[in-house]
């Protein structure tokens, strides 16, 4: 499962500065620059062998099944995912760069971020970008995971809102990430290939976590106005829907590319929970149905079922604990009220 460089790999700690030589008996890490695997991953000018005057990566390799996770060390030089190595081969994956010493630049069409020591960034191995690892000390050492984007399962939502944005490794579940990917790396020789499944699908599993709540955070700090609209626009949304039975936290997260929790936090701020407000909504809707006129022949059970009150006895009991009166009391009261109404209006034109 491990594939290490001979003899030349670093500790998840370790650092070969510019410059070094290799202890005596021992392969210079140049012997380990751009492997196979990192040369389908990232153009690397300057790790190119022939070029002594630059120290190249030192690397270990672990395959986790479709997961693949690469610890390096390298000097200040530059890296490029680009369309001509796409085009070669796109394994429809997300790559995950976690810096653990260094810093490094990283550009995404005309998007530019900084990715520093403890943090960890998301991009598509489908869309062409580039960096550079710049810092002033000249070491760096970091992880590259290459995780299928089927397999870490995060809604497109979630992705679109994460993508090229540094997360932080440092507390929390990516405190949790970070000492799980320092552990996994440090005892890769310890692993046989029948680990491989678990240790890809926790490891899946905690990114999607870490993703998933640096997404939710990132939503939590949008200016008061903007979750004012936003909240406004859910609401117009759900109300077109009141009669579809298929319309669940889910789909009207995912109809405006949110999470759940972010989705519940934006109606708690108002004090009544999603599902009571569309409760409410669709108790308002029976109400005019049952005192209007038009629909004087329409049972009592299709007013309930047309607004997702499938069930009779639920329908009477919801309906009683929000106006104290059962559905058909309430609208023999309303006939009687119209009635009432319509016989002193005649009265009255008479004379």
């Amino acid at each position: 499962m491990p594939e290490p460089c001979p003899s030349a790999v670093p500790t998840p700690g370790d650092a070969v500065p510019p410059g070094t030589a290799a202890p005596r008996g021992e392969p210079h890490p140049p012997h380990c620059a751009a492997p196979a695997e990192i040369a389908e991953l990232w153009h690397l000018p300057d790790l190119r062998p022939g070029r002594p005057t630059r120290p190249g990566a030192c690397l270990r390799v672990l395959h986790l099944g479709d997961v693949r996770v690469w610890v390096l060390v390298c000097p200040r030089t530059g890296f490029a995912r680009t369309a001509r190595l796409i085009h070669r081969r796109d394994p429809q994956a997300f790559h995950m760069l976690h810096m653990r010493r260094g810093s490094t630049s990283l550009a995404i069409g005309r998007r530019e971020t900084r990715v520093e020591a403890g943090q960890l960034v998301m991009v598509d191995s489908s869309s062409p970008y580039r960096g550079r690892f710049d810092d002033p000390a000249g070491v760096h050492s970091f992880v590259v995971i290459q995780c299928p984007r089927a397999l870490l399962r995060l809604p497109p939502h979630i992705v679109q809102r994460v993508h090229a944005v540094p997360v932080s490794l440092r507390t929390g579940t990516g405190g949790v990430l970070a000492r799980w990917l320092t552990d996994i790396t440090a005892r890769a020789d310890e692993f046989t290939p029948t680990d491989g499944p678990l240790l890809a699908e926790i490891t899946t599993n905690l990114l999607a976590s870490v993703l998933g709540g640096a997404a939710d955070t990132m939503a939590d700090r949008d200016p008061p106005g903007s979750r004012q609209a936003l909240r406004t626009q859910i609401r117009q949304f759900i109300r077109c829907h009141l009669t579809d039975p298929s319309l669940t936290p889910d789909n009207i997260a995912a109809a405006h590319r949110l999470s759940r929790r972010t989705l519940y936090s934006l109606f708690e701020e108002d004090g009544r929970t999603m599902a009571a407000w569309i409760r409410h909504e669709r108790l308002e809707r029976c109400r005019r149905d049952l005192i209007d006129p038009r629909l004087a022949g329409r049972a009592i059970h299709t007013i309930a079922a047309h607004w997702c009150f499938p069930d009779k006895a639920h329908f009477s009991r919801t309906f009683r604990s929000a106006y104290g009166v059962s559905p058909h009391d309430f609208r023999r009261r309303a006939t009687l009220h119209e009635s009432t109404t319509d016989v002193h209006a005649g009265t009255t034109t008479a004379a």
